[in-house]
């Protein structure tokens, strides 16, 4: 009744229209309809492409919405430029015609160079290149997904390129892999201007070659502002999150080297990779839940921070050979102190001094080094590097520190020796903290550390948790955090650690290839 009523309605206001205004209305309707009908048409559009041409002719004609399909098979030497002209409302997709069955082979490269657009299923194997990247984003808002790099490199070890470059802002890479790299040059890079608010997720990293004094192989490095400890607020908003590292080993030092301000590591599971998560420069940036097991392999680390306002958050740090948690000491560079100074670097200091920070609901255990290190490399070097500014203003909240074999909580000791006694730190600040298992060092009377066995019991699935009778339960203080490592909630009675006893359903847990890395992979496996 209602649409009959409509309908006579709308027939009688067309009725009473004039016959130029009804004119009018016909023709723009049917203009409506034939580009609604164009739109359909494009967004369906399946271009099937076989050899290097048809796929350069397909690039440049593909319509808003469409899809370009590379026939499976050896793709050799293929240089492709991905330039087609799409919308925010109807990308392009440039995929495979079965995931993981077009090889990208040779000296094949891939670049993004319009905005909107998606890769999907390709595999980079048996290649290389000179120099550059093997895949570049050159452009915002672009996608790469259920995409393989395996084993793309040179003959010789110096022959340096990236795999993966940022070169723009607000694109995304998710279920990936990488496994093999073992020349120079990090795996991933974020260019230093311009490129901003990136994403890598759901990625698997393995297998990365460890070679001695090969510094520059990160497994990520974050490049953007506050590189050369710009002051303003800027930064690369770089996002890493739900990825796994399975023996990424790399350089040895840095798996992930954040080099800029306001970038964001979460949820990543880290396995017997050497090095550790880097706030290497920069500030604001935030390490979060992040589930480190380093399974007795040398040269493991957890978390590295210099710099100013990190937050260090929910993080469980297991069987690392060198220290869970770093704090590094700055270097101080307004003047010389002594007439030895000799800088490494012309213009910025080695480090940045780690103030203001916030290291809270974290769980180490079982560490070789120390579990928390503050002022790590204190007078490294001295006179020549003037390594002197402590850590300042950082506050410890609520974590557990749980049988590790150097001390439990070290904290260096300023030297008041002239030209040292010149100085003054504030104190860094302990609140509801728990050590088991070893002594602390330099830390001085504080009522923030209570040296109490945790009652630790492993659960299900693999972790030490606290058992019904843990001290941890219900006794910390109170925090800004309100979720636990397992993404579930904390009440008001905060337990000690990266795990809250609750009941409800386990949100982010260690994550394994069977549930990320390319789609196609994990229903091959």
């Amino acid at each position: 009744m209602l649409t009959n009523t409509l309908t006579n309605s709308t027939f009688g206001i067309f009725q009473s229209l004039t016959i130029k205004m009804r004119q009018v209305l016909i023709v723009y309707f049917f203009f409506i309809s034939i580009v609604a009908s164009l739109a359909a048409e494009n967004q369906n559009q399946e271009i099937l492409v076989s050899t290097i041409a048809e796929l350069n002719s397909a690039i440049l004609q593909a319509k808003p919405g469409a899809r370009i399909i590379l026939k499976d098979g050896i793709w050799k030497n293929t240089a492709i430029n991905f330039n087609s002209t799409a919308t925010v409302s109807a990308y392009i997709t440039l995929c495979a015609q079965t995931p993981g069955k077009v090889i990208l082979s040779g000296n094949s490269t891939l670049i993004f160079s319009a905005p909107y657009l998606v890769v999907d299923g390709f595999v980079f194997r048996n290649g290389s290149i000179d120099g550059g990247s093997v895949i570049t984003f050159n452009s915002d808002n672009c996608r790469l997904s259920n995409t393989v790099i395996k084993d793309f490199n040179p003959s010789n070890f110096q022959t340096a390129y990236y795999w993966v470059y940022f070169q723009g802002s607000y694109n995304r890479m998710d279920h990936c892999l990488f496994k093999g790299k073992s020349n120079m040059n990090p795996v991933v890079q974020n260019f230093e201007e311009n490129a901003r608010y990136n994403k890598v997720d759901s990625c698997i990293v393995k297998d990365i070659p460890y070679v001695k004094h090969a510094n520059g192989r990160e497994i990520f490095r974050i490049f953007g502002y506050g590189h050369a400890d710009q002051p303003g607020d800027d930064g690369a908003y770089f996002t890493i999150e739900y990825n796994l590292f399975d023996h990424a080993d790399g350089e040895g030092t840095e798996i992930i080297s954040l080099k800029s301000n306001n970038n964001i590591v979460r949820y990543n599971t880290v396995i017997a990779s050497r090095g550790g998560l880097v706030g290497r420069r920069g500030k604001n940036n935030i390490f979060e839940g992040n589930f480190i097991f380093g399974q007795g392999q040398a040269g493991t680390t957890g978390i590295r921070v210099a710099g100013s306002n990190h937050r260090v958050i929910n993080n469980y740090i297991s069987d690392v050979t060198e220290d869970g948690l770093r704090l590094i000491t700055g270097e101080y560079y307004e003047k010389s102190l002594t007439s030895n100074f000799a800088p490494k670097k012309k213009e910025l200091p080695k480090y940045l001094q780690v103030k203001d920070g916030y290291f809270a609901h974290n769980t180490i255990v079982n560490c070789t080094g120390n579990g928390i290190d503050i002022g790590f490399a204190y007078e490294n070097h001295w006179p020549n590097l003037q390594m002197i500014l402590l850590p300042e203003n950082n506050k410890f909240v609520n974590n557990v520190v749980f049988n590790c074999t150097g001390n439990s909580i070290i904290e260096a000791v300023q030297d008041k020796n002239p030209p040292l006694d010149v100085f003054s730190f504030k104190p860094n600040i302990f609140e509801g903290n728990i050590s088991w298992g070893s002594k602390t060092s330099g830390l001085g009377a504080t009522k923030g550390i209570k040296m109490i066995n945790p009652k630790f019991t492993f659960s299900k699935d693999g972790f030490l948790r606290p058992d019904k009778n843990s001290p941890l339960i219900n006794g910390g203080v109170n925090s800004d955090l309100t979720t636990d490592m397992d993404g579930q909630k904390r009440d008001d009675l905060k337990d000690i650690g990266a795990d809250e006893l609750a009941d409800s359903p386990i949100i982010h847990h260690p994550l394994n290839s069977k549930e990320i890395g390319p789609k196609w992979l994990i229903i091959k496996k």
